[in-house]
C-alpha cells in the first residue's frame, strides 16, 4: 500500500500543474528516488493516465481526465465518441471502429455498423490503419521504441514486417493526416484511419472505416479520408472541450 500511496502522490503532484514537467522536476517535488518515479510514470503512461511530449516531459493524460469526469458524474467520453462514430457510419455506409491506448496497447473500444470484435483485445499496430494512424502521431521516442521490436509478425502476404517499411508507412500517414491499410491485417479487408489529437498534436486515439477488399480499390479509400478525419477531429474537439481543468483531478484525488 505504501508504494501505491507514493505512486498516487506522483500523479497528484503532476496534476497540480497545467504544463509538462521533467522527470527531475517531479522527482524533486515528491522527494523520491528518480528511478522509482520513472517506473511509476512509465506505468501511468502505459495506462493513459500520463503522457510524454516530444521533449520527453510528462503531463496528465486523457485517461486521468476520464477519472475526473467520473468523479464529477459526467457522461464521459462515450457521449462524444458514439454519436460521432454513428454519424460516420451513416454517411459512409461502412463499418467504423475507434481505438485507444490501454495497458500499453491499442485496443478497439467502440464500433458502429459492426459487432464489436474481441473488444479490449490488443490490435497489431504495424498492420492496422488504426494502429498506424495512432503511432504516426506519437512522440519520436515512442515510435523508435516500437519499431525496435521489428521484425513484426506477418499476418497476411501484404503485412509490412520490417522497420524501414513501417517507418515509411508512418511518414506517409504523418504527412497525409491519415493511414491506409491494404489487406495487411486480413486478406478480406482494407481500411483508412485518422488520429484523434490532443492540444499538442499528439494522438490519444484513432478512428477507422473498414471495407471488404473486394468492394473498393485502395485509391477509393482515400475518398473516405476526409470523412474519417472530420470524425476524428470532432471527437478530439469534444474530448478536449469536456476535459476538466488539471486541478479537478487533484480535487478528485482528495488533494
Amino acid at each position: 500500500m505504501k508504494s501505491l500511496s507514493r505512486a498516487l502522490e506522483v500523479l497528484t503532484e503532476l496534476s497540480r500543474h497545467g504544463h509538462p514537467r521533467t522527470l527531475t522536476d517531479i522527482t524533486n517535488a515528491v522527494g523520491l528516488h528518480k528511478s522509482t518515479v520513472h517506473r511509476m510514470l512509465a506505468t501511468f503512461v502505459e495506462f493513459g493516465l500520463v503522457r510524454r511530449d516530444e521533449a520527453n516531459r510528462y503531463v496528465v493524460g486523457l485517461g486521468a481526465l476520464d477519472l475526473a469526469r467520473a468523479a464529477r458524474g459526467d457522461a464521459g467520453p462515450d457521449s462524444v465518441v458514439h454519436p460521432a462514430l454513428s454519424a460516420l457510419h451513416e454517411s459512409t455506409g461502412q463499418a467504423v471502429s475507434y481505438g485507444r491506448p490501454r495497458g500499453g496497447h491499442l485496443v478497439r473500444t467502440a464500433t458502429a455498423g459492426q459487432p464489436a470484435a474481441d473488444p479490449g483485445a490488443p490490435l497489431p499496430m504495424h498492420a492496422t490503419a488504426l494502429g498506424k494512424a495512432y503511432l504516426a502521431h506519437r512522440p519520436r521516442v515512442e515510435v523508435d521504441r516500437f519499431v525496435a521490436r521489428a521484425p513484426f509478425p506477418r499476418l497476411t502476404a501484404c503485412t509490412v514486417t520490417d522497420a524501414y517499411g513501417l517507418l515509411r508507412s508512418l511518414a506517409r500517414a504523418r504527412t497525409c493526416g491519415y493511414a491506409v491499410e491494404d489487406r495487411e491485417y486480413a486478406e478480406t479487408g482494407r481500411a483508412v484511419a485518422a488520429p484523434v489529437l490532443d492540444h499538442d498534436g499528439l494522438a490519444v486515439a484513432a478512428v477507422a472505416v473498414r471495407v471488404p477488399s473486394r468492394v473498393r480499390h485502395p485509391a477509393e479509400l482515400r475518398g473516405l479520408a476526409a470523412a474519417v478525419t472530420a470524425c476524428a477531429d470532432r471527437i478530439g474537439a469534444g474530448l478536449l472541450d469536456e476535459a476538466p481543468p488539471m486541478t479537478v483531478l487533484a480535487h478528485a484525488q482528495g488533494a
